[in-house]
């Protein structure tokens, strides 16, 4: 085995990789064996190959629980694959195979996962439509910027699917699929509109009853949405912050991936993004309920961008402050996600006189 880089530390990911798809025994032989990042890159795609080709193998045998569970496993392998690599062809590889499995998992999902392609200024914005009864409010979830929707965003969806909440789960300008393909310098929050003009067009969906929740930068664009489209009746936000404060202290990796998802030259400052990442312009307009969910140990997000958001919402706010946990609280999450599950519950069904089993 090479040498290992110092730098090369796996521990600060168990729980994020545990909490979404990946075994671990894989971790803990991979954490013996694999030196970088490049390595690990290589041993994860090799392990996504492996549970694509036996969930191949299984549904080719007539098999609907094998390759149902084997596909998923196999887009969380390349998804986190690619998750530590520099842009390359090898990088949008690995996020193709992890779509491509997630699309055959589709096939066998239950409830049903029906694709949608949304369209949006000059592009269409791809995303996951669930459906738990018709008529149930629908949750609307937005990523962060190395989240998946066919990884992060799908299990995080399930929480609310087990309370009788419909999904949906998308790419916006700048995410996944239309990443270095478009800008969210276009205006994120009037894509969700269009997401929701979209919903609101399908009779299984009550218009009326749609929540919004969002994880890292993704809380900051629920926020941002959520403010401006009054027609969102509830909004949740993890590891999500106030303004451009955080850039500042994002890794390299990921400091390259919020300038392409704004479309910036890789050796631009930041500080060209400040106008675009803050909540600011939008003070005044979030009447609705958010809650924040937040870790004192958050390397990214400190006290005061989570006070800021508590100072600039109009609406009822409520917070789950994790003592110890870090950025989006993974190593917590047996604890804060019924409880996210259960609130969003509360303000879409229970404040508005429906009835849910939770």
């Amino acid at each position: 085995m090479a040498e290992k880089n110092q730098s090369f530390n796996l521990r600060p990911l168990y729980p994020r990789l545990l909490s979404f798809g990946i075994s671990y025994g894989d971790m803990e032989r991979l954490s013996a064996k694999v030196a970088d990042w490049a390595a690990f890159s290589r041993a994860m795609s090799d392990l996504g190959e492996h549970w694509e080709q036996s969930a191949d193998k299984a549904h080719k045998a007539g098999y609907l629980e094998t390759p149902r569970q084997h596909w998923l496993r196999a887009a969380a392998y390349y998804h986190y694959a690619q998750l530590r690599l520099e842009n390359s062809l090898l990088k949008e590889g690995l996020r193709f195979a992890c779509r491509r499995c997630y699309e055959k998992f589709t096939a066998l999902a239950n409830p049903a996962i029906v694709r949608c392609e949304i369209p949006f200024q000059s592009m269409s914005l791809p995303g996951y439509l669930r459906v738990r009864n018709p008529g149930a409010p629908c949750v609307i979830l937005i990523g962060g910027l190395d989240s998946a929707k066919e990884v992060e965003l799908h299990h995080f969806a399930e929480i609310f699917l087990n309370r009788c909440c419909s999904v949906f789960y998308f790419d916006g300008p700048g995410q996944g699929e239309l990443y270095r393909q478009s800008s969210m310098t276009c205006g994120f929050e009037k894509a969700v509109s269009n997401v929701i003009g979209f919903l609101s067009s399908d009779p299984r969906v009550r218009p009326s009853r749609i929540g919004c929740f969002g994880v890292s930068f993704g809380g900051y664009l629920a926020c941002l949405s959520s403010a401006a489209n009054q027609r969102i009746s509830a909004c949740i936000s993890i590891g999500g912050f106030f303004d451009h404060g955080i850039l500042a202290k994002l890794p390299p990796v990921a400091a390259a991936t919020v300038r392409n998802s704004f479309g910036l030259p890789s050796d631009a400052d930041v500080e060209e993004l400040f106008p675009y990442v803050t909540l600011e312009p939008q003070r005044g307009k979030m009447k609705a309920p958010l809650l924040i969910v937040h870790g004192t140990a958050d390397h990214l997000v400190d006290s005061a961008q989570i006070e800021a958001m508590k100072a600039w919402a109009e609406g009822p706010v409520e917070t789950i402050v994790l003592e110890g946990s870090e950025h989006v609280c993974s190593d917590r999450f047996n604890e804060c996600l019924p409880q996210m599950g259960d609130w969003m519950t509360v303000w879409l069904m229970h404040k508005n006189g429906l009835v849910a089993v939770v």
